[in-house]
């Protein structure tokens, strides 16, 4: 085996250490002790920048994981050294044992077998196999199972990092993966300690009960009092692409029943966390999920309520010991133990729960049976008795808010975490190095967080039982959010701090979740958080009473049947508006904007106080200035509104800053200054403006934006919001808006059904959306005509805040006026911000797909099953930015959940790491024409990787797929390759990353024949489908995904009339 080490001269490798191995070159990947393989290519990496390198490594190491896998060992080194710490006098015993029970005789024979021997007439010179462990000890057993090992990274840093195991198994189905994995062990130096096999991880899981049933069998058969050591594993950890359930009860039947460790990963929060699928979530865990702020938390009880199930039917009972919702899937470490008589306290432990998910967001719980403490006879001690609940715990309608409550569950409704375990963990930490576990202090911040998150129960009369942990509930289990109560009333979200105190002061205790930042966990009632609600609108954040209908849950909630408080909220509103419209100037100076700090964020946090120094301004921070005359005879002064963006631990800041100084810069009030608040933002009766703030976009920060920029800045300039419900008159009242915030997949396409169902195009509307490139073409297929009838005439006007995952429209429009030199460029929300009070009105191109019978939209979530769940048949699309077929459809379709949105871009290479080891070669014809499609081209393949139709040129960014597309030009231009492996892939699409590189690509396929990128302008274009497996007849209109029949075909055209406006910087409308 020849090894060394290679250092090349192209960009990429002379800054990548290469290591060749049996021929075949690799890179080194390392975290913690442990260090991977990866395949490398210098040839194919010749010419590439080192990141681009770096992104093509992910396909095999996935660094995102790095907090799970860090936090998994510091978990099972806790664990172990207290497992391990009761054991080792246990061990010693019998090795005590052993050695009294033999013979000073000088041979080391045992008396019995020297008896044997004595009257057999014989002597054995055979030495016994218990010498050899007359030796020093190596402590007891301890054995992990990683089930679905991969690269085997896990097993090698649970090799190298604890100490005290003895053996890791690291099983993965896939030949090549268990190569890498002994590949990887050599490595490392551990192949000793990590056993590689191959095999459904199931069917190894099982094979030990077989082994055990079997070796119970033979000791039965030989009567002996001893038997084989045990061979089930002390940890097992369950990481598998999507639900772990289908291994729970192989795992359970492998794992030491005397208290041994389950580490168990589901990544299908599609499922659990979301009320789309609750049958799916039944199917898998037992129980339907929640739907509300508190899905996630919902979700791991649903989890462990399908694990301690499971487990009941063997006699096993788990005890959670640490339970964690992490960016798009959760964590549980759970001991299990063989206890019958702790099963019998499940049922008690188990509870249903009524959900107010379409009102006000309370929720009440159910347990399905009592485990209620009585004294027994004696009246000295006590016992628990198991019997059937008082039923139902609420009415079918809120009590608070009178809407109809749902019903959620079966769920675990005990402790989600061991404060015990968790402080061990705690303790040990200081000890971990720092340049080993990288994720140190994210892991600190939310165990510190989890371990905070208990309440105590109501305090017990009778005396304690060592069954009370058994019966052990958590009566306060769901958190909640401020900004869900808010939205409920239409008002200003209060702050945490402020909710924390009023709840503290009436006596309550308060903590908050993990799960998500800004939320709130207490004992309070929820009569208790409504009332503290109610005073802060009447004290701090008056609504306007007059918007809010009759049996509605705000209008219940703030109890506005009672004239009098009705009243007092008006004035208090209405002098609150007066005070906006008068003196709007005044009121802004001196301080930070955003009066709103919820979501964890503080006013002043971080913030720099630009005070009267003009040279502090940073250019690419600068909104606009204006400039005015505070009084006669005195000088001007400049208002210059600035943005600032950090990144802080609970997500971005954004720090908005207005400056009064009297002077600045020429160059600055050239480029910046605004005389007025444009045209297209002034509401009257020919114009209404509408703001509208798709929370489910990209991150899910469309809501903080709002609250925390937009809504001061507007506010700043003398504009107030409107709710939806007010009537014509009073959105053609100067200076308002209406505020739409989007409640569910179809508020942004509902919203403009209605734009284009009034007015008969009597007047302009102007839309600022808070959205990404899926809120546009809600947008565009909104208001889109019935087939046969004429355009609109007033074309609604689109203005982009840019809060999606790529913002490819934005991007695109707005590429040529991000500065060409070093100079530090605006961000992509200063930039939109200029655009919203200096751009200009353009039409926005758009094409239309048409599809066959049998066509039909699919939820992006995909099914474990292969199914979707669909209603939805489609004929045709509109689109402004990309029609696709392939890698990138797939890729949509595969990655577009909401808590893979949370990561923005990077969720398509978390997504894309799976794709690229499929490589699927899709089964396609593609057809290419001019506008009357008389000309029609076949291209010269028929099995393709990358089928995409480009309206814009970029998709991110950096990410340049169309590098001739100019903004808004209207042309459709088509870039394809055929099948290629995962490497070329990824070849092809950082190529693109580096400036659209990628055009005009050339290789040599394996039958020697030349392939490249292909790159081809047309007005039509024919994609037909012949793939069988449902799964790769997928095609995304604009991150829509629609499923084609088996031969369906996919029309692509351009539109010659536009039927949206879009605003643009001056420059690209010029």
């Amino acid at each position: 085996m020849a090894k060394e080490t290679n250092n090349g001269a192209s960009a990429a490798t002379t800054e990548i250490e290469t290591i060749t191995r049996d021929g075949q070159e690799f890179t080194e990947v390392k975290e913690g002790l442990a260090r991977i393989l990866v395949p490398f290519s210098a040839k194919d990496a010749a010419n590439k920048k080192l990141n681009d390198v770096e992104e093509q490594q992910k396909v095999f190491y996935n660094p995102i994981q790095q907090f799970n896998r860090d936090l998994t060992v510091l978990a099972i080194k806790a664990y172990g050294q207290e497992v391990l710490a009761k054991r080792r006098p246990a061990n010693a015993d019998k090795v005590a044992k052993r050695k009294r029970e033999k013979l000073d005789t000088g041979n080391g024979r045992p008396k019995k077998q020297e008896k044997l021997e004595s009257a057999n007439g014989t002597a054995s010179t055979t030495e016994p196999a218990d010498s050899k462990r007359d030796g020093p000890s190596h402590g007891p057993r301890f054995t992990i199972l990683d089930a679905l090992s991969a690269t085997g990274l896990r097993a090698l840093r649970y090799a190298q990092e604890l100490p005290f195991v003895t053996s890791v198994t690291a099983n993965d189905l896939s030949p090549s993966a268990v190569e890498a994995i002994k590949r990887n062990a050599e490595h490392n130096g551990v192949e000793s300690k990590v056993n590689a096999t191959s095999g459904d991880a199931r069917a190894h899981m099982y094979s030990l009960l077989t082994q055990e049933v079997a070796d119970d069998g033979a000791k039965n058969k030989h009567h002996k009092k001893g038997g084989p050591k045990p061979t089930k594993y002390d940890v097992i950890d369950l990481d598998p692409y999507g639900t772990a359930a289908t291994f729970f009860d192989a795992a359970l039947n492998a794992i030491r029943d005397d208290g041994g460790l389950l580490c168990v990963t589901c990544t299908d929060s599609g499922v659990w966390a979301s009320h789309g699928y609750p049958e799916k979530t039944f199917a898998l865990y037992g129980g339907v999920p929640v739907k509300g702020f508190h899905s996630h938390e919902a979700g791991l009880r649903l989890i462990i309520h399908g694990l301690a199930s499971t487990a009941a039917r063997y006699g096993l009972a788990i005890e959670p010991l640490l339970s964690l919702s992490i960016d798009y899937y959760t964590r549980i470490f759970v001991k299990v133990r063989k206890s019958p008589a702790q099963v019998k306290f499940l049922a008690g432990k188990t509870m249903v729960v009524y959900n107010c998910d379409q009102g006000c967001g309370a929720w009440e719980t159910q347990f399905l049976v009592r485990n209620k403490k009585a004294p027994n006879k004696s009246g000295k001690g006590v016992f628990y008795k198991h019997g059937l609940a008082m039923a139902p715990t609420t009415d079918r309608f809120c009590k608070e808010c009178g809407t109809k409550m749902h019903l959620a569950g079966p769920m675990y409704g005990g402790p989600l975490h061991s404060n015990e375990f968790i402080k061990k963990i705690l303790d040990d930490l200081p000890n971990a190095p720092d340049d080993v576990y990288g994720t140190k202090q994210r892991i600190e911040g939310m165990l510190q967080t989890a371990l905070e998150e208990f309440i105590p129960p109501p305090e017990d009369d009778l005396q304690s039982s060592k069954e009370d942990e058994f019966a052990a509930v958590e009566p306060y289990p769901f958190f909640f959010h401020p900004t869900g109560l808010a939205r409920v009333v239409h008002c200003i979200c209060p702050d945490e701090d402020s909710f924390r105190g009023a709840l503290r002061h009436l006596g309550y205790q308060v903590t908050r979740s993990h799960c998500k930042p800004g939320s709130l966990k207490t004992n309070a009632p929820w009569s208790v958080i409504w009332h503290i609600m109610r005073e802060w609108v009447r004290q701090k954040a008056p609504v306007n009473v007059e918007n809010i209908k009759e049996n509605t849950p705000a209008y219940t909630l703030l109890r506005l049947n009672k004239k009098g408080e009705a009243k007092k909220d008006e004035s208090a509103r209405d002098e609150m508006t007066e005070d906006a419209e008068c003196d709007s100037v005044d009121k802004l100076e001196g301080r930070n904007m955003p009066a709103n700090k919820s979501d964890g964020i503080t006013a002043g946090a971080g913030q720099i106080e630009i005070g009267n120094d003009p040279s502090l301004l940073k250019r690419e921070e600068v909104v606009f200035i204006y400039k005015y005359t505070p009084k006669p005879n005195r000088s001007d002064l400049y208002d210059v509104v600035t943005l600032r963006e950090d990144t802080g631990e609970q997500g971005p800041l954004f720090t908005l800053l207005q400056a009064n100084v009297p002077d600045v810069s020429q160059s600055l009030v050239d480029e910046f200054k605004i005389e007025e608040i444009p045209e297209y933002l002034q509401s009257g009766s020919s114009r209404h403006v509408h703001v509208v703030v798709s929370t489910g976009s990209g991150t899910g920060l469309a809501v903080k934006f709002y609250n925390l920029v937009l809504q001061p800045i507007l506010e700043g300039r003398g504009l107030r919001a409107l709710y939806p419900s007010a009537d014509v008159a009073r959105r053609s009242v100067p200076n308002t808006y209406t505020l739409h915030i989007t409640q569910n997949a179809d508020s942004v396409r509902d919203f403009a059904r209605n734009l284009g169902s009034t007015d008969q195009g009597s007047v302009q509307h102007t839309v600022v959306l808070l959205s990404g490139d899926g809120g546009v073409i809600e947008l565009l297929n909104g208001i889109a005509p019935a087939e046969g009838s004429d355009v609109q005439p007033n074309l609604p006007l689109v203005a982009i805040l840019p809060l999606g995952t790529g913002n490819a429209l934005f991007h695109s429009s707005h590429k040529s006026v991000y500065p060409k030199t070093g100079s530090p460029e605006p961000s992509s929300l200063v930039q939109s911000l200029r655009t919203l009070f200096t751009g200009k009105a353009a039409p926005l191109p758009s094409f239309k797909a048409e599809f066959p019978p049998g066509s039909h939209i699919v939820n992006t979530e995909k099914s474990e099953n292969g199914l979707e769940s669909w209603t939805n048949l489609v004929s045709h699309l509109h689109g402004a930015v990309v029609a696709s077929y392939g890698f990138h459809s797939q890729l949509v379709w595969e990655s577009d959940t909401p808590e893979y949105r949370k990561h923005g871009a990077k969720r398509f290479g978390m997504a894309a790491q799976e794709l690229l080891k499929e490589s699927h070669a899709y089964n396609a014809t593609v057809e290419l024409a001019g506008k009357d499609g008389s000309r029609l081209h076949k291209l010269d393949r028929d099995r393709y990787a990358y089928i995409l139709v480009a309206a814009v040129s970029n998709l991110e960014k950096t990410f340049t797929i169309s590098p001739s597309t100019k903004p808004l030009d209207g042309i459709l231009r088509l870039v394809h390759f055929g099948a290629v492996n995962g490497e070329k892939t990824m070849e092809i699409m950082m190529a693109a990353y580096d400036g659209g590189k990628h055009v005009g690509m050339k290789w040599t396929d394996e039958d020697g024949r030349e392939e490249g990128v292909g790159y081809d302008e047309f007005d039509v274009i024919k994609v037909t489908t012949l793939e069988e497996d449902a799964r790769w007849r997928k095609v995304c209109i604009d991150g829509t995904i629609v499923e084609l029949p088996q031969g369906g075909v996919m029309t692509v055209k351009t539109e010659d009339t536009p039927r949206l406006q879009i605003l643009v910087d001056r420059s690209v409308a010029a």
